[in-house]
């Protein structure tokens, strides 16, 4: 089997996993909502950090991909479930499959542009450093892979609180 096969093999097993999770109901505590997107905001920008994507330009595109997700994610919360149990300070979300596409097609979207820009070639890294157009890709997709994740908690926030 060529690489290309396992890589296609392993990221479909991957993706039936993750809406396999998310079809089922997911319990939010209201103590604990922000720590993921907490961790994810923090390894994100060590992520950029380390790439060097720094130029004001870049950080616009970043901060309007994470603009994109955030709108994306309470779009996704608007199509979910969401039960509140305030005795037990927490939320309980299930997706809907219109949700679960969204989640999809962000996910085929980050995969989409990293492919566009040449990410997955062995010729985009010279030594240990991905080119400027691959560093500016990965940055801008997991930017709007945060905001997907915020987005989504700030819907389950307004639920919660409303």
């Amino acid at each position: 089997m060529n690489q290309t096969l396992i890589n296609v093999i392993l990221g479909v097993a991957i993706l039936a996993l993750i809406v396999f999770r998310m079809s089922r109901e997911r319990k939010f505590g209201m103590k604990t909502l922000w720590v993921w997107p907490g961790v994810m905001v923090a390894l994100v920008a060590l992520d950029i950090w380390i790439t060097g994507v720094s130029s004001p330009l870049d950080i616009v595109y970043m901060f309007l991909a994470l603009i994109a997700g955030t709108a994306l994610g309470w779009y996704q919360g608007i199509h979910s479930t969401i039960r509140v149990d305030k005795a037990a300070s927490a939320t309980y979300v299930k997706a809907s499959p219109f949700g679960m596409a969204l989640f999809v097609v962000a996910l085929a979207f980050r995969f989409g542009a990293r492919y566009m820009s040449g990410s997955f070639s062995s010729s985009s890294y010279s030594g240990e450093q991905m080119s400027p157009a691959v560093a500016l890709t990965s940055a801008i997709t997991l930017a709007f892979a945060v905001g997907l994740f915020v987005g989504l908690r700030l819907y389950v926030k307004r639920k919660y609180d409303g």
